[in-house]
């Protein structure tokens, strides 16, 4: 087992996978995780507020009408632009809302909420990214092939708005992602790991938050615990968010891309059989593929801290 050693007379000796990190601080204690939970919480909030605020000061202030087009604003269309923005802004506040909370209130560095080695490893995510991008266009290209085949051809919505989406998803899809995946997979994991030793428990328990935080029904529910429980093993088996984080940003540029040019249907909320067969199959040969990474060039899975020698006072 490949292992990220430190000496560091601030952290308690011993062998850490992922999901204990947080039992690495000599300031760790059960109800520690809570109050970062509550902190962030309360940033959260106050985050939406503020931005709910300036909405609604832009709205007022940009002319006649402009209350009334915000009023009229179906929220739910994530194919236009500002009803998109503001659904990925509203994801996205949650990142800095745990990552200041764990600053103020969190028992170790930052950085452990990322991997055991304390920070984001940058060539372990180029190698995970690269390689969802391939699977990706693998199956996107068999869907096309397959449409080709029963005489369904693809036709792209090309104009302003379109260009505009594509830039907007390019700049918000991916913290949007980092931000899901550093709560459910990161700080979630990380809290359950502090109260219960074995991993299932960090892997399995943030699913069914994870899936109610989205708005599918039925097979898509199912899809997504999937995908889910499966990033959740990646993360532990790993020893960082690189992986799921990569899939995550993989996945979703390219729907909200396809989306944008009108190949893709945003406001889906159930699948079908074959769809949900497809999706579990690529999600599986996407943790095949990190399992032979990790194997070849993998980066530390645990966190070994070595004893320490206090400084001289």
């Amino acid at each position: 087992m490949s292992s990220h050693t430190v000496h560091d007379v601030h952290e308690v000796p011993g062998t850490y996978p992922y999901h204990r990190l947080q039992r690495t601080s000599p300031d760790s204690r059960w109800w520690r995780p809570l109050l970062v939970g509550l902190l962030g919480l309360g940033l959260y909030v106050g985050i939406l507020v503020a931005g709910g605020v300036l909405t609604m000061v832009t709205a007022v202030t940009s002319g006649p009408g402009g209350l009334e087009a915000l009023e009229q604003l179906d929220v739910a269309d994530l194919a236009q632009p500002l009803p998109f923005t503001l659904a990925m802004l509203s994801i996205i506040a949650m990142l800095p809302a745990v990552l200041v909370a764990t600053r103020l209130l969190g028992a170790r560095p930052v950085g452990l909420l990322v991997s055991v080695a304390g920070r984001v490893r940058w060539g372990w995510a180029g190698r995970c990214l690269a390689a969802s991008a391939v699977l990706t266009v693998v199956v996107q290209g068999g869907a096309a092939l397959l449409d080709a085949a029963q005489g369904v051809t693809w036709q792209p919505r090309v104009d302003a708005s379109s260009w505009l989406m594509t830039g907007l998803v390019l700049l918000l899809v991916p913290a949007q992602c980092v931000a899901e995946e550093v709560v459910f997979r990161g700080y979630l994991a990380q809290t359950i790991g502090t109260w219960l030793r074995h991993p299932a428990f960090a892997v399995v328990l943030p699913v069914p938050l994870f899936v109610l935080g989205h708005t599918y029904v039925g097979l898509a529910m199912v899809d997504t615990a999937v995908w889910a429980l499966t990033m959740g093993w990646l993360v532990w088996r790993t020893g960082g968010l690189e992986a799921a984080a990569a899939a995550h940003v993989v996945n979703n540029v390219v729907v909200f891309t396809l989306g944008a040019f009108g190949l893709a249907d945003l406001d889906v909320v159930d699948i079908g059989p074959l769809a949900l067969a497809v999706s579990t199959a690529s999600t599986l040969a996407y943790a095949g593929a990190v399992e032979v990474l990790l194997r070849r060039t993998g980066p530390a899975r645990v966190r070994v801290v070595a004893p320490g020698v206090s400084p001289v006072s």
